[in-house]
């Protein structure tokens, strides 16, 4: 069994801005475990437990996927939270532009991910990328306002590949191994 998960990752020089943002926000109270920039993505679908005769089919699936769809440009253009950023538990950097487009290609993602027996979302997708995740709401006042009075610089990104990821939990955070890769044509 392998922990896994689909994603659209992040071009190197949005991840480095990305981190840059992190690091001034780390110096803000608050216990949040914030996510090493090289991990930031934005998740299609996370599959969770799967055993490996799984792995060829859905490697095909995502071949089959990424030839529907065109790379998709978008802008990196706000920090929020989820549920709020009152109490936040997930602090995340918004997108905007090509949010149908996004959504498209989650949704063919869910569609061939049902062939495989996986259970769909519950919920619509957001799209987000996920910064960090809140362990204490207690101490976040400072954080918090500064996220509210502070803008986020627009960051154009472009997603051009649908990557199967491994992850592997350790206690210094997770390791992810990119298992297939196919690019948007």
């Amino acid at each position: 069994m392998m922990r896994l998960f689909i994603a659209l990752p992040l071009p190197p020089e949005v991840e480095e801005s990305l981190g840059k943002i992190i690091f001034v926000l780390k110096q803000k109270r608050g216990r949040v475990k914030w996510v090493n920039s090289k991990n930031i993505h934005l998740t299609m679908k996370f599959l969770g437990e799967t055993d490996e005769i799984k792995l060829d089919g859905i490697c095909q699936s995502l071949s089959r996927i990424a030839l529907k769809h065109k790379s998709i440009i978008s802008i990196i253009d706000r920090i929020g939270g989820f549920p709020n950023l009152k109490h936040p538990r997930v602090i995340w950097a918004g997108l905007r532009e090509n949010i149908d487009r996004l959504e498209a290609v989650a949704s063919d993602v869910e569609a061939e991910m049902a062939g495989f027996g996986f259970e769909p979302e519950n919920r619509p997708f957001k799209s987000h990328l996920t910064l960090g995740r809140v362990k204490d709401n207690s101490d976040l006042h400072e954080l918090t306002k500064y996220l509210e009075s502070n803008q986020f610089p627009p960051e154009r990104v472009l997603f051009d590949r649908i990557v199967l990821f491994k992850s592997v939990l350790t206690p210094t955070g997770p390791i992810y191994e990119r298992l297939s890769e196919s690019l948007l044509t």
